[in-house]
């Protein structure tokens, strides 16, 4: 062979092996469900998922970053997604068993707890005709359990109590306990604890009933006429997330339909918690703190409100880099698009909120930690869960459709999951199009590799969830999808014209089909790519500009 032929075929050996290696690094990209992206600016660990089946057993799994799974737990009770593994590598599991009569989405009843290798220690209705536990718990460290409980008022104890009648279209109205018990045997509890809501109302409707006040005055105590978006239904507060500060032994809990969330001593006993006076805060079960809607109190308008029915506030946990804020999913319903937020509480550091009366509690605004570029292109009105990962990456759940994104500190998604698993009880195979709406989460949870619930536990993954896995389609991404030039395309689908946002000139952009077959490329890209000529599908896009090489997936109408 002549020199120039050995070289002609070097260079198409090497040709060969860059394609290789490009389209190794986008591999993960070619799932349509499970795991379809897998880079190496995400955080190693195990995702913790219950999808939403209506089919029984259902399963809460323990997945890798490739989907495939690493343990999973089986109920005949259908999962509600509110999941956690302890320390002692047991899992609780929120499941449904509402034995309740009342109207509330999210009425699961019953709270579960298994070993690792799937027995049932411990399995627990706290449901009735008119009351039952709801949508969030926390394990205290002393083994207890927070619970959200709803529990149903007549008609004459709502009226009684300050509501406008015209507000009680259904009859009945419901209250919001938080009950802390203490597991019993197999399947029982005793409350050792309780607050209740309807301790701290106000009103100003009807001054011959109770808790006739001053609104604007009354800034720690709820307005039992202040509707949300509620449409005065019996649940008219939705209360959907519960979390827990053993520092200042304080606990947040979350109204969907007031847009708000509050802070309440639990250092007080019982009956302190039923006044305004006692605990460490001397304030007894009045609200310590509020945020999200200062109209709900008389102290602001439409305009000061920054909360949408929101989900999963909690308080960023120790260890983390920003320990200490309340961190919330902004869901946005009303708004219009979704953003996950930090605020930054006004405590002390014994967790006395500061607060000047006759104004909303601050701070005047969240910190914005992610949302998209354009921000209706994120938008999960219902369910979904955010939380931070040590590496200051967030998990995020869009709940409605059963999708996981990890978004890392520029805004780049670094990792994500579709659910494989249909409401219906379907499992789709690896190249079905994604559920959309008919697949769901409520929520989803990272454990580090390291995390001591998994020492001396076999971790060996098995398969994935999807029926028909790809081996090797989970090959990690190279740094360079993830590096420092941020780069944003839209739409997405996309009809003709392809939007770029890019910090640098972008010297080119090459198109390819899912089988690495190059269709389209253009130099000296501004503002624009018109893809018009391409077939209906799926294409990644190559850019490459003078900060590096980034990689995108699109879908073409």
């Amino acid at each position: 062979m002549s020199r120039p032929e050995k070289l002609k075929a070097m260079m198409k050996t090497l040709l060969k092996y860059i394609l290789i290696i490009f389209f190794s690094f986008t591999a993960t990209s070619q799932n349509t469900v499970g795991t379809t992206l897998n880079s190496a600016g995400s955080l190693e660990g195990y995702t913790l998922i219950t999808p939403t089946s209506n089919v029984l057993p259902t399963y809460t799994y323990l997945i890798d970053n490739c989907g495939r799974v690493v343990n999973s737990w089986e109920s005949n009770f259908k999962g509600q997604g509110a999941d956690i593994i302890m320390p002692d590598g047991s899992l609780y599991r929120g499941a449904f068993d509402d034995q309740s009569t009342l109207t509330y989405p999210g009425n699961n009843g019953r709270l579960e707890h298994y070993d690792w290798d799937g027995n049932l220690i411990w399995g627990y209705t706290h449901s009735a005709t008119d009351y039952s536990f709801h949508h969030d718990y926390h394990v205290l460290s002393n083994g207890n359990i927070l619970m959200l409980v709803a529990e149903r008022k007549t008609l004459a104890e709502a009226i009684q109590a300050g509501r406008d009648p015209s507000k009680i279209p259904d009859g009945d109205l419901y209250t919001e306990k938080i009950i802390e018990i203490q597991p019993v045997g197999v399947d029982s509890a005793i409350i050792v604890w309780e607050w209740d809501l309807w301790d701290h109302l106000v009103q100003n409707f009807d001054n011959t009933k109770d808790n006739f006040g001053v609104v604007a005055d009354t800034p720690r105590k709820l307005n039992i006429n202040f509707s949300g978006f509620s449409n005065d239904v019996a649940d008219w507060t939705h209360m959907n997330s519960l979390d827990y500060n053993e520092t200042f032994d304080q606990i947040v809990f979350s109204s969907r339909f007031m847009s708000e969330f509050y802070v309440i001593d639990h250092s007080t006993t019982t009956a302190e918690a039923a006044t305004s006076s006692g605990g460490n805060s001397g304030f007894g079960g009045d609200f310590l703190y509020r945020w999200g809607n200062p109209q709900a109190y008389d102290q602001g308008t439409a305009s000061d409100q920054k909360l949408y029915g929101q989900h999963t506030v909690h308080w960023i946990p120790n260890g983390m880099p920003d320990a200490g804020k309340l961190m919330v999913f902004n869901n946005g319903f009303n708004r219009g698009y979704s953003s996950v937020e930090f605020i930054v509480p006004p405590a002390d550091a014994m967790g006395n909120y500061s607060y000047t009366p006759g104004t909303s509690f601050g701070p005047t605004n969240a910190i914005i930690r992610y949302q998209e570029a354009t921000p209706t292109d994120f938008f999960a009105p219902f369910l979904s869960s955010a939380y931070q990962l040590s590496n200051g990456n967030i998990l995020v759940d869009k709940g409605p459709v059963g999708q996981l994104v990890e978004v890392n500190t520029s805004n780049q998604v670094v990792w994500e999951y579709i659910s494989p698993v249909l409401m219906a009880g379907t499992t789709l195979s690896q190249g079905d199009t994604p559920g959309g709406i008919n697949s769901r989460f409520f929520r989803a949870s990272r454990y580090e590799a390291n995390y001591i619930g998994f020492n001396g536990r076999d971790l060996t993954p098995g398969s994935e969830i999807e029926q028909n896995p790809q081996p090797g389609n989970c090959a990690l991404l190279s740094i360079a999808d993830v590096d420092a030039n941020v780069l944003n395309v839209y739409p997405n689908p996309v009809d003709n014209l392809l939007y770029i946002e890019n910090s640098d000139l972008i010297v080119s952009a090459h198109v390819f089909e899912m089988n690495g077959k190059e269709v389209f490329k253009t130099e000296n890209v501004s503002s624009s790519i018109d893809l018009s000529e391409l077939q209906t599908g799926i294409y990644f896009i190559k850019f490459t500009s003078s900060k590096g090489v980034t990689l995108k997936k699109i879908v073409k109408n």
